[in-house]
């Protein structure tokens, strides 16, 4: 499942590294649970203290009431008597006010309860996040068949505990909003609806977190099966019977299976898979194992070159890479997909209501990526070594270098304005008959790109078929395009014609 279209690396989804993404998912999983839970803890505290006054206030009454006889007279006495009555009217007063709103307490207290649970079950459902997906990871690091049964249902689970955690800073902030809502209406005569003024913020909190509880619902949405969406044409077995008795000889002599569909195109590289096909502008969807072969690529590389390339592709059929990859990397691609449309929406209109969905997704398929394309680069180096079979390790080696560097060539061919609406199989060969390739460190360290996948660096596919790049290798890999290699191709396609 392998393509040469172009020379990328995988960019970042977001334009922040990961440390910086890794602060900001423990500032929002944990930091914001343990600062909420701030205030809840001393709105608890407060109606602790008011329901420690029910008993504690008639005590001091009856102490008060039943003050011992000083023997003074007097004045002095009539004051101190008089001082004594009014703390015992107040505290009398203050008693029966707390015994009038012993059912707002019972409310009050069953809020600060139900905003501090909520603040700390979110900050153990953060802390249960974090875990799971650093433990995951590393399992799937460990083991393939980890990896291929649990990233989406992973990525799934993490969306729901992410909303679980939303959920529960929404019941917090509401409860605690709530709570101070209670304490107004019982102390409105005291001018306790000035509370409410400092009950905004909290309101204010409580919103945002529903707007973006519903925001990250829809956008954590289980992820959805897609297809692989390709321009070129399905070459049957009446369409390109010699194309086809090329491939199946490759296929027998490998002992690897035969592919079910060939799809001939233009820009994108050579690739398998067994992921849905949808054929534009044919309109046609493929299943089964498909190889598409680039027009491109096959009209300048020599027909021992690319049968090694096939060689390779089909080596994937062998190990089930495909059957695999049909599961594991188009979605793997569709959580990155979805990710990236995330992360544009928010640059064309940035809303912090967008951010922690965006950040939790970021860290988790960064954590995911190492273990990824580890196996992805076991597999491809492994097809390298079937591919080798077809010819030998250096026409492969020679293959992989000269398609690497065309690929460069085309690149820069697709970017030229001159060439727009032209002939750019016609443009390649013209400019490949004129000059050789040129070969730089870059162009070594150069990662193929693939439509569901991602390949090794090319050094590191090189060194492990080949013990060194010497002057014959790299001159017949950079070689100028010879005319038997500009029409073979086109003499396979054409091969029923010339049959009729």
């Amino acid at each position: 499942m392998r393509s040469v279209s172009r020379s990328t690396r995988r960019p970042p989804p977001l334009s922040m590294n990961d440390h910086a993404i890794q602060r900001k998912v423990l500032a929002f999983l944990l930091l914001l649970p343990l600062g909420v839970m701030l205030y809840p803890a001393l709105q608890f505290f407060r109606v602790t203290e008011s329901e420690r006054d029910l008993v504690r206030l008639p005590q001091r009454l009856e102490q008060l009431r039943h003050l011992p006889a000083t023997g003074e007279s007097g004045r002095a006495a009539e004051m101190k008597r008089k001082v004594t009555e009014s703390r015992a009217n107040k505290l009398e007063q203050e008693l029966r006010f707390l015994e009038a709103q012993s059912g707002s307490l019972m409310l009050r207290r069953a809020l600060s309860i139900t905003a501090l649970l909520g603040a700390f079950g979110a900050f153990v459902m953060g802390l249960g996040i974090v875990l799971k997906i650093r433990a995951d990871s590393r399992r799937a690091h460990l083991s393939f068949d980890y990896l291929l049964e649990h990233l989406g249902a992973s990525f799934d689970a993490v969306s729901r505990m992410l909303l679980g955690h939303i959920g529960l800073m929404l019941a917090a902030l509401t409860a605690t909003a709530l709570y101070e809502v209670a304490w107004t209406y019982t102390h409105w005569a005291t001018h306790g609806f000035v509370a409410l003024v400092f009950t905004l913020p909290w309101w204010g909190a409580s919103w945002c977190t529903a707007w973006l509880f519903f925001r990250a619902r829809r956008e954590l949405a289980p992820l959805e099966d897609s297809s692989v969406d390709v321009l070129g044409r399905v070459q049957t077995r009446d369409d390109a019977p010699g194309l086809w008795r090329w491939i199946d000889g490759i296929a027998r002599k490998l002992d690897v299976p035969r592919p079910d569909h060939i799809v001939v195109g233009l820009v994108q590289g050579f690739f398998v898979t067994s992921t849905p096909v949808r054929v534009e502008p044919q309109q046609l969807l493929l299943s089964g194992r498909t190889l598409y072969i680039p027009m491109t690529f096959a009209s300048v590389l020599s027909q021992a070159e690319t049968a090694a390339i096939i060689g390779h592709e089909l080596g994937h059929f062998s190990h089930q890479d495909t059957d695999h990859g049909a599961r594991l990397s188009p979605l793997y691609q569709r959580m990155r997909q979805k990710i990236a449309v995330l992360v544009q929406q928010d640059e064309d209109k940035p809303s912090w209501f967008n951010r922690p969905a965006i950040w939790a997704s970021v860290y988790y398929l960064d954590q995911f990526d190492r273990a990824y394309l580890h196996w992805s680069r076991q597999q491809e180096l492994a097809a390298d070594q079937i591919g080798a079979r077809v010819g030998g390790p250096v026409v492969c080696a020679s293959a992989l270098i000269r398609v690497t560097a065309v690929s460069e060539v085309i690149e820069q061919l697709l970017a030229d304005p001159r060439l727009r609406g032209g002939n750019l199989i016609q443009a390649l060969k013209e400019r490949l008959q004129r000059t050789e390739l040129t070969l730089t460190k870059e162009t070594l360290e150069h990662t193929i790109a693939h439509p569901v996948d991602t390949h090794p660096p090319t050094r590191t596919r090189l060194e492990a078929l080949v013990t060194s790049l010497d002057e014959e290798l790299l001159r017949r890999a950079t070689r100028r395009l010879g005319e038997a290699e500009t029409t073979w191709f086109s003499r396979m396609l054409a091969s029923r014609s010339q049959a009729a």
